[in-house]
Protein backbone atom coordinates (compact mmCIF):
# COMPACT_ATOMS: atom_id res chain seq x y z
CA UNK A 1 0.00 0.00 0.00
CA UNK A 2 1.41 3.22 -0.79
CA UNK A 3 1.89 5.75 1.31
CA UNK A 4 0.74 8.88 -1.07
CA UNK A 5 -2.50 9.75 -0.76
CA UNK A 6 -4.21 9.86 -4.46
CA UNK A 7 -6.74 11.26 -5.95
CA UNK A 8 -10.53 9.58 -6.12
CA UNK A 9 -10.75 7.90 -9.57
CA UNK A 10 -13.79 9.36 -11.35
CA UNK A 11 -16.19 6.98 -11.03
CA UNK A 12 -15.75 7.10 -7.26
CA UNK A 13 -15.46 10.63 -6.71
CA UNK A 14 -17.90 13.02 -5.55
CA UNK A 15 -19.24 15.06 -8.49
CA UNK A 16 -19.14 19.11 -7.98
CA UNK A 17 -20.56 22.04 -9.55
CA UNK A 18 -19.09 25.16 -11.46
CA UNK A 19 -21.90 27.58 -11.58
CA UNK A 20 -21.02 30.76 -13.94
CA UNK A 21 -22.60 33.99 -13.77
CA UNK A 22 -22.34 35.01 -17.70
CA UNK A 23 -21.87 31.30 -18.67
CA UNK A 24 -22.72 31.65 -22.35
CA UNK A 25 -19.95 34.26 -22.45
CA UNK A 26 -16.16 33.92 -24.32
CA UNK A 27 -14.54 33.23 -20.69
CA UNK A 28 -17.24 30.65 -19.36
CA UNK A 29 -16.97 28.82 -22.55
CA UNK A 30 -13.56 28.53 -23.17
CA UNK A 31 -13.72 27.51 -19.50
CA UNK A 32 -15.90 24.30 -20.26
CA UNK A 33 -14.44 23.36 -23.50
CA UNK A 34 -11.53 22.96 -22.06
CA UNK A 35 -11.90 21.31 -18.83
CA UNK A 36 -13.83 19.22 -21.29
CA UNK A 37 -11.03 18.80 -23.68
CA UNK A 38 -8.12 17.93 -20.43
CA UNK A 39 -11.01 15.61 -18.69
CA UNK A 40 -11.25 13.47 -21.81
CA UNK A 41 -7.56 13.23 -22.79
CA UNK A 42 -7.83 15.19 -26.00
CA UNK A 43 -5.46 18.04 -24.76
CA UNK A 44 -2.62 18.16 -22.09
CA UNK A 45 -3.33 20.25 -19.17
CA UNK A 46 -0.73 22.78 -19.77
CA UNK A 47 -0.55 25.33 -17.46
CA UNK A 48 -2.85 23.83 -15.10
CA UNK A 49 -0.60 24.32 -11.72
CA UNK A 50 -3.93 21.77 -10.19
CA UNK A 51 -2.96 18.96 -12.11
CA UNK A 52 0.67 19.14 -11.31
CA UNK A 53 1.76 16.11 -8.98
CA UNK A 54 2.35 18.80 -5.97
CA UNK A 55 -1.12 19.05 -6.16
CA UNK A 56 -2.47 15.77 -6.17
CA UNK A 57 -2.53 15.32 -2.40
CA UNK A 58 -4.71 18.11 -1.72
CA UNK A 59 -8.26 16.63 -2.39
CA UNK A 60 -9.39 18.91 -5.45
CA UNK A 61 -11.53 17.30 -7.27
CA UNK A 62 -10.83 15.54 -10.77
CA UNK A 63 -11.55 17.93 -13.60
CA UNK A 64 -14.29 14.56 -15.14
CA UNK A 65 -16.18 14.92 -11.71
CA UNK A 66 -17.26 18.69 -12.29
CA UNK A 67 -20.60 19.57 -13.77
CA UNK A 68 -21.35 23.13 -15.35
CA UNK A 69 -24.13 25.78 -15.33
CA UNK A 70 -24.98 29.11 -14.58
CA UNK A 71 -26.67 32.19 -15.46
CA UNK A 72 -26.98 34.57 -18.56
CA UNK A 73 -29.10 37.57 -19.84
CA UNK A 74 -28.53 36.41 -23.62
CA UNK A 75 -29.70 32.72 -25.17
CA UNK A 76 -27.10 31.71 -27.79
CA UNK A 77 -26.14 28.29 -27.10
CA UNK A 78 -22.96 27.30 -26.10
CA UNK A 79 -21.64 24.80 -29.08
CA UNK A 80 -22.48 27.66 -31.31
CA UNK A 81 -21.00 29.76 -29.08
CA UNK A 82 -17.93 27.45 -29.18
CA UNK A 83 -18.12 27.34 -32.73
CA UNK A 84 -17.43 31.48 -32.72
CA UNK A 85 -14.25 31.09 -30.81
CA UNK A 86 -13.14 28.29 -32.79
CA UNK A 87 -13.50 30.40 -35.85
CA UNK A 88 -11.94 32.91 -34.16
CA UNK A 89 -8.34 31.23 -33.52
CA UNK A 90 -9.60 31.16 -29.12
CA UNK A 91 -10.20 27.32 -29.22
CA UNK A 92 -8.32 24.95 -31.11
CA UNK A 93 -10.09 23.97 -34.55
CA UNK A 94 -12.48 20.59 -33.96
CA UNK A 95 -12.78 21.34 -30.65
CA UNK A 96 -16.19 22.48 -30.27
CA UNK A 97 -17.60 19.44 -32.13
CA UNK A 98 -15.37 16.95 -30.16
CA UNK A 99 -16.73 18.48 -27.21
CA UNK A 100 -20.12 18.94 -28.58
CA UNK A 101 -21.78 16.58 -25.56
CA UNK A 102 -20.56 18.22 -22.71
CA UNK A 103 -20.99 21.69 -23.97
CA UNK A 104 -24.80 20.58 -24.30
CA UNK A 105 -24.83 19.06 -21.41
CA UNK A 106 -23.81 22.37 -19.46
CA UNK A 107 -26.29 24.41 -21.39
CA UNK A 108 -29.01 22.61 -20.26
CA UNK A 109 -27.76 23.62 -16.77
CA UNK A 110 -28.18 27.42 -17.84
CA UNK A 111 -30.34 29.23 -16.47
CA UNK A 112 -31.92 32.96 -17.20
CA UNK A 113 -30.06 35.93 -15.54
CA UNK A 114 -30.59 39.14 -14.87
CA UNK A 115 -31.59 42.38 -14.93
CA UNK A 116 -30.79 43.96 -17.78
CA UNK A 117 -29.57 47.17 -18.45
CA UNK A 118 -32.46 49.72 -18.75
CA UNK A 119 -34.50 47.42 -16.35
CA UNK A 120 -35.90 50.54 -14.21
CA UNK A 121 -37.39 48.30 -11.39
CA UNK A 122 -34.91 45.77 -10.68
CA UNK A 123 -36.84 43.92 -14.11
CA UNK A 124 -40.24 42.77 -14.90
CA UNK A 125 -42.02 43.24 -11.76
CA UNK A 126 -39.23 41.71 -9.26
CA UNK A 127 -37.38 43.37 -6.78
CA UNK A 128 -33.57 42.82 -6.05
CA UNK A 129 -34.85 40.45 -3.19
CA UNK A 130 -37.34 38.79 -5.40
CA UNK A 131 -34.11 38.33 -7.83
CA UNK A 132 -31.23 37.09 -5.20
CA UNK A 133 -34.23 34.40 -4.16
CA UNK A 134 -34.41 33.24 -7.80
CA UNK A 135 -30.60 32.87 -8.31
CA UNK A 136 -30.68 31.47 -5.61
CA UNK A 137 -33.04 28.69 -6.22
CA UNK A 138 -31.66 27.98 -9.62
CA UNK A 139 -28.37 27.35 -7.87
CA UNK A 140 -29.66 24.87 -5.22
CA UNK A 141 -32.40 23.25 -7.55
CA UNK A 142 -28.83 22.35 -10.05
CA UNK A 143 -27.26 21.19 -6.97
CA UNK A 144 -30.22 18.88 -5.85
CA UNK A 145 -31.12 17.73 -9.85
CA UNK A 146 -27.15 16.68 -10.31
CA UNK A 147 -26.91 15.08 -7.00
CA UNK A 148 -23.54 17.41 -6.62
CA UNK A 149 -21.38 16.97 -3.12
CA UNK A 150 -21.37 21.08 -3.48
CA UNK A 151 -20.96 24.25 -6.16
CA UNK A 152 -18.80 27.00 -6.38
CA UNK A 153 -20.13 30.15 -7.60
CA UNK A 154 -17.75 31.79 -10.18
CA UNK A 155 -18.53 35.61 -11.70
CA UNK A 156 -17.14 35.54 -15.61
CA UNK A 157 -19.88 38.05 -17.04
CA UNK A 158 -18.97 41.37 -18.37
CA UNK A 159 -18.47 44.50 -16.16
CA UNK A 160 -21.82 46.50 -15.24
CA UNK A 161 -22.24 49.93 -15.23
CA UNK A 162 -23.57 51.02 -11.48
CA UNK A 163 -27.13 51.43 -11.65
CA UNK A 164 -28.27 55.06 -11.79
CA UNK A 165 -31.29 54.13 -9.51
CA UNK A 166 -29.34 53.14 -6.27
CA UNK A 167 -30.42 49.46 -6.92
CA UNK A 168 -27.75 46.62 -6.18
CA UNK A 169 -26.13 46.02 -9.69
CA UNK A 170 -26.62 42.66 -10.80
CA UNK A 171 -23.15 41.36 -9.57
CA UNK A 172 -24.31 41.84 -6.12
CA UNK A 173 -27.38 40.20 -6.60
CA UNK A 174 -25.73 37.30 -7.75
CA UNK A 175 -22.88 37.27 -4.98
CA UNK A 176 -26.25 37.56 -2.47
CA UNK A 177 -27.53 34.42 -3.74
CA UNK A 178 -24.32 32.30 -3.63
CA UNK A 179 -23.65 33.49 -0.21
Amino acid sequence: MSAEPSRPTPSTAPRFGVWLVGARGSVATTAIAGCAAVAGGLHPPTGMITETPDFASCGLPPLSSLVFGGHDTVDCPLPKRAEHLAAGGVLPHGLPSAVHAELVAADREIRPGGPLPGDTDGGPGRTDDAWIDAFAADIRDFVRRQDLAGAVVVNVASTEPAPADGSLPPSSLYAAAAL
